[in-house]
């Protein structure tokens, strides 16, 4: 008779503490929602920017960059620079690619792919870096290659850099 009780003793315990548990959680969830800003006016699809006017839209078009030219023409135009593409495979302790020349002024993108591990690309010089993948995942970064000269680009994750995970991006 006694285990009847202590069971019981046990289970009205739980209960009541789920139950407090559970209130708690309703009031913090109420009390963050009052903090929140109200909803925009007709739901959620007004939350997009709306379309630019007259904007062309091309399906398939592929991405240039482009950036100010040096008006030497004196057109007003705006040139595209040149995009250099890299893919480069990450896998334990080294990229698939050592070394990488670009002329400055050029836009560079990396296209990483892990192919074994956890990795991603950085150069600091530039403020850029990939996301951190898994194995079979893939992440790309653009920038600008703006200033000349030997830049180191490594994987940030864990001690990858000082195994030896890195690599020159040279810009002449």
């Amino acid at each position: 008779m006694k285990t009847y009780t202590l069971y019981f003793v046990i289970f009205a315990v739980l209960i009541g503490g789920g139950f407090l548990y559970y209130d708690g959680a309703r009031q913090q969830k109420e009390a963050l929602e009052e903090l929140l800003p109200p909803p925009p006016a007709g739901g959620p699809e007004n939350t997009s920017f709306p379309p630019l006017p007259n904007a062309p839209v091309e399906i398939g078009a592929e991405d240039h960059m482009m950036t100010p030219p040096d008006d030497a023409n004196g057109s007003g135009m705006m040139e595209a620079a040149p995009l250099k593409e890299f893919t480069i495979e990450a896998k334990k302790f080294e990229f698939s690619v050592k070394e990488i020349r670009v002329k400055k002024g050029d836009f560079v993108r990396i296209n990483l792919k892990s192919v074994d591990g956890f990795h991603d690309w950085v150069v600091d010089a530039f403020n850029a870096a990939t996301k951190q993948i898994n194995t079979g995942g893939s992440s790309s970064v653009d920038f600008k290659a703006d200033k000349t000269g030997t830049f180191e680009f490594y994987c940030s994750v864990g001690t990858h850099r000082q195994m030896g995970m890195v690599g020159k991006l040279i810009i002449e």
